[in-house]
């Protein structure tokens, strides 16, 4: 009797230590080697390698969540732990990060005013990009390092929106810039305002271990990354494979596409699968071997079916019979094909995609048709948009024009290589305003809406390719397919 009462207090005592850890472990940040959700993100790498030093805290269930918003407290903890500074032991009841703000303002990373009133309110916000520049910066100089004038000035004009800035945090910003701790963004900001992410935050910290010499060997391993893992017929597979040097150090073997080849750009190799119509759908498998480690590593990708329409078109007669002809479809062959055969090897564009006109789609991507009765044997290789004669045709991103000409099949065409084999196509348009080996910037004028070539009236025939492999515009454009149904709510 006494021994079964012990066991059942002993059993509650446990039961008790169990929930306190539980409840304790929400809202003191729990250390990992490696964390349950970064496969296939791009930071992967790096946030496992600062978790070496015991820099950074992920979550009870063992994730990172790294595209998360890091708070105030959050980032002040990581810096303090990668420096190594002591931090008191927190006292019963009280905010966990208590001790952090402390060691923070002593060790000068913040200042003790730096959100207004230090409380568990104000630390428990998300930090702003300039708010972690200023932190970062502070730890650095604390430990000793210096800030090139010349870089200094370099970082100062490089990025165009360094006049937001709050201004107790100006120098820091420009000199977390120099410094490499943290990077502008394509368009040439800083975006100070901007809250910061789980995973920019640790990429923070190992550039600011890195540049410490307290992590001295800087390669960092082999992070393969898809852009998704499930895609539907007609979307663009886009691997990219970052902390590598050379393109022959990473092999890849699948049955997708025979024509695979790599990009390089730094330490960043990017390579694309195109899907189509002719795609079947099913799992894929793609095996990375790293020549290098001798690593091998496989990712699965699975291509979905989609329901394509069919189209039944009435076209004149004497337009059929002059433009669908032998003679077309030889100079077709002649002119078009090799427009898309050589792409730059670096992009021309920095900027999204956008569509070249607006007006009411007529045709959606991959829709068998029946021309006067008769079924055709090709697909539809891109969308249709019909408009006004003349509306303006604006080009989908910056690139080199590698055709601008007329053609029997499809009217007045042009070809736009936006480098890394990526293509933008226009057909039967009435105007062109470009020539063959210009270079344009995205949104400038490159033609009107016409009506020549094998057409029913004026339209747009836009599609883009991966080389000659035609890809449905809208995965680029929207990252969804372009339809009749969801059109006017992919323009609001």
């Amino acid at each position: 009797m006494i021994r079964n009462s012990r066991n059942k207090v002993i059993n509650v005592l446990l039961s008790f230590a169990l929930i306190l850890a539980i409840v304790t472990s929400l809202s003191i940040p729990l250390y990992a080697i490696s964390f349950s959700d970064l496969d296939n993100h791009w930071a992967k790498s790096y946030i496992e390698r600062v978790s070496d030093y015991k820099a950074i805290s992920g979550y009870p269930d063992g994730s990172f969540k790294p595209e998360d918003h890091v708070k105030r407290i959050e980032f002040i903890s990581i810096i303090l732990k990668s420096q190594g500074i002591s931090v008191r032991d927190r006292t019963p009841g009280e905010y966990w990060g208590q001790p952090y703000i402390e060691a923070a303002i002593k060790s000068g990373l913040i200042r003790s005013n730096e959100y207004g009133i230090a409380n568990e309110v104000k630390f428990e916000k998300y930090i702003s990009r300039e708010e972690m520049s200023s932190i970062v910066v502070n730890a650095y100089t604390r430990s000793g390092g210096t800030v090139d004038p010349a870089k200094f000035d370099s970082a100062r004009s490089s990025l165009g929106d360094f006049d937001s800035v709050k201004r107790s945090y100006y120098d820091n910003s420009v000199a977390s810039v120099a410094l490499d701790f943290i990077s502008g963004y394509p368009d040439g900001t800083f975006a100070p305002k901007q809250n910061a992410t789980r995973a920019q935050a640790a990429i923070v910290s190992y550039r600011l271990l890195l540049k410490q010499n307290i992590i001295k060997d800087a390669d960092l391993p082999v992070n393969i990354v898809l852009s998704k893992t499930k895609l539907q017929q007609g979307d663009l597979l886009r691997l990219t494979v970052y902390h590598v040097d050379k393109a022959n150090k990473i092999s890849i073997v699948q049955n997708l596409f025979p024509d695979f080849v790599w990009y390089e750009d730094g330490d960043v190799l990017r390579g694309y699968i195109p899907t189509n119509y002719n795609s079947k759908p099913g799992v894929y498998s793609l095996r990375f071997n790293d020549e290098k480690t001798g690593n091998i590593s496989t990712k699965y990708v699975e291509i979905l079916p989609r329901d394509f329409r069919v189209q039944y078109l009435k076209v004149d007669p004497n337009i059929e019979s002059s433009t669908r002809t032998e003679e077309a479809n030889a100079e077709y062959r002649k002119y078009f094909n090799p427009s898309r055969d050589f792409s730059s090897p670096v992009k021309y564009y920095s900027e999204p995609f956008m569509l070249p006109v607006a007006g009411r789609v007529t045709t959606e991507f991959g829709e068998t048709r029946t021309v006067n009765g008769a079924p055709t044997s090709y697909r539809h290789a891109g969308i249709d948009i019909a408009a006004s004669l003349n509306t303006k045709i604006l080009a989908a991103n910056r690139g080199k024009v590698t055709l601008a000409m007329p053609l029997i099949l499809t009217g007045n065409s042009i070809v736009i290589d936006h480098g890394e084999g990526l293509f933008s196509v226009y057909f039967h348009l009435e105007k062109l305003h470009v020539s063959q080996g210009e270079m344009v910037e995205k949104g400038q004028l490159i033609g009107t809406v016409g009506s020549t070539g094998f057409s029913t009236g004026p339209h747009l025939h836009f599609t883009m390719s991966y080389y000659r492999t035609n890809i449905e515009p809208g995965f680029i454009i929207y990252g969804k397919s372009i339809t009749k149904a969801n059109y006017h709510e992919l323009m609001k």
